[in-house]
């Protein structure tokens, strides 16, 4: 973690940014937050046309993109968790994601939504890709935990 001058009297640089921007992210934070614009932009294009080249069906063809997604984001996830968690332990003061039940419920239906659309491509015959919805169930998951624990 980069310490240094931070303005206003926080302890590390970042602090002094908005807590909504990258600048404003812990180190960690901000790398996954990198690595996920990346991974989404240029990554999942170039892996599944190169699965699509090499013949691999749809439905193997989306779950070997979503294990090579988790075999790059669990361990930026995992550092940027660890380093949340030594923060706090600091004292230092890190905005987290409000879980309502507002919240809960729109992604609950983003989630249905995604799964059936995936559904009836596959009835037609056509079945897209998994990625986005297992993404979208991990994410409601993620915040239905989130949500139990409370604040």
């Amino acid at each position: 973690m980069a310490t240094g001058a931070g303005n206003d009297g926080n302890k590390y640089e970042w602090q002094s940014w908005p807590p909504d921007s990258l600048e404003g992210m812990p180190p960690k934070r901000r790398r996954l937050a990198g690595w996920a614009l990346f991974w989404f932009i240029l990554l999942g294009s170039v892996v599944g046309y190169g699965l699509e080249g090499l013949g691999v069906t749809e439905p193997w063809r989306s779950l070997l993109v979503a294990a090579i997604m988790a075999a790059i984001f669990v361990p930026l996830i995992r550092a940027a968790v660890l380093e949340a968690r030594q923060l706090r332990a600091e004292g230092a003061d890190l905005p987290s994601i409000q879980v309502t039940r507002k919240v809960l419920i729109v992604t609950g239906a983003l989630a249905a939504v995604t799964w059936i659309v995936y559904a009836v491509g596959a009835i037609q015959g056509e079945p897209g890709s998994l990625v986005l919805p297992i993404a979208c169930t991990v994410w409601l998951v993620f915040l239905v935990r989130r949500w139990r624990t409370g604040p």
